[in-house]
C-alpha cells in the first residue's frame, strides 16, 4: 500500500515528474488569482479548502495530471459564477522536487555520466511540463553514493563541485527560455 503525503494526489507534471500537491502552493496560486480578479482573500481561502477537501476525500486517483487539475479548478469557479477569478488562475506547475540520491541509485555506483544524463533529462522534462521551480535535494548522500564512499573524501568534494556546476549550467540554459525558472538545492 502506498501512503501519500497529506492524502493529496500527486500532480503529474511530465512523464517522469510528479509534484506534491502542497496546500501552500494551492493557496498562493488561488490568492494571486483572487487578488488579480479583485476577489476577497477569504473567498480564495474557502475555495482552497474546498479544492483540498475534494482532492483528499473524493478524487478517485493517486495522481492527477496538471492540465486536468486546472480544468477542474476553473470549471468549478465558473460554475460558482466566479469567471473572472477563474480567468486569473495562473497555470504554473507546483515546485518539482528532484531526488539526487534516487537518480544516483538509478545510475549505479560510479556511473557519474549516466547520473548527469538522468539529471539533465529530469530537468528538461520538468521545465517542459510547466515547472517554474525546481528543488534538488540530497546532494551529499548522492555524492557519497556515486563515489562509493562511506566517509567524505577529496573525491567527494570534487564530485559535489561538479554536480553544483552542472546544476547551475542546466539552470542557466533553461532560464534563457524560461526566465521565471528558479532552482534551489537542499
Amino acid at each position: 500500500m502506498i501512503a501519500l503525503p497529506a492524502d493529496m494526489p500527486l500532480i503529474r507534471i511530465s512523464r517522469e515528474n510528479l509534484a506534491l500537491c502542497e496546500p501552500q502552493w494551492l493557496r498562493d496560486m488561488l490568492k494571486a488569482a483572487a487578488k488579480a480578479a479583485d476577489v476577497p482573500d477569504w473567498l480564495a481561502d474557502d475555495v482552497c479548502k474546498g479544492i483540498e477537501s475534494y482532492l483528499k476525500n473524493h478524487y478517485p486517483g493517486t495522481v492527477i495530471d496538471l492540465p486536468d487539475l486546472f480544468v477542474r479548478i476553473k470549471r468549478t469557479l465558473g460554475q460558482l459564477g466566479l469567471g473572472d477569478f477563474a480567468a486569473q488562475v495562473n497555470e504554473a506547475a507546483p515546485p518539482v522536487r528532484i531526488s539526487l540520491p534516487d537518480l544516483a541509485r538509478r545510475a549505479g555506483p560510479g556511473f557519474e555520466l549516466l547520473f548527469f544524463e538522468l539529471l539533465k533529462n529530469r530537468f528538461r522534462e520538468a521545465a517542459d511540463g510547466g515547472a517554474r521551480r525546481l528543488i534538488c535535494y540530497g546532494l551529499r548522500p548522492c555524492v557519497k553514493q556515486l563515489a562509493t564512499a562511506t566517509k567524505w573524501t577529496v573525491r567527494c568534494g570534487r564530485l559535489e563541485t561538479e554536480i553544483m556546476a552542472f546544476l547551475a549550467h542546466e539552470h542557466s540554459r533553461l532560464a534563457d527560455h524560461l526566465p521565471e525558472l528558479t532552482l534551489s538545492i537542499d
